[in-house]
């Protein structure tokens, strides 16, 4: 048991005024065998107990969201049972 999932997810989010930002998203998961299958049976799991980071890469033509299209992001991951919560930050 390694316990790594690969994460590899590809969506497009909208912005409030009605901006389109496409975004390809990789990343590692693991943790301890009993968090991971905790995670796997749908429970909620405090994100600390596991491992859960992502390099998301951005791509709009939305004129002021253009600046998201030169930036390196990293990002950490939760996983809850219905929703999976990525918090963003930007490399500086």
């Amino acid at each position: 048991y390694d316990g790594i999932t690969e994460v590899e997810a590809r969506y497009t989010l909208e912005t409030d005024d009605g901006a389109l930002i496409y975004v390809s998203n990789w990343g590692l998961r693991h943790g301890p065998k009993e968090v991971m299958e905790r995670l796997a049976e749908g429970e909620n799991v405090d994100a600390s107990e596991y491992y859960f980071r992502t390099t998301p890469i951005f791509e709009t033509g939305a004129p002021d969201y253009q600046w998201m299209n030169g930036i390196v992001a990293i990002a950490t991951g939760q996983r809850l049972a219905n929703e999976v919560i990525i918090t963003v930050y930007e490399v500086t």
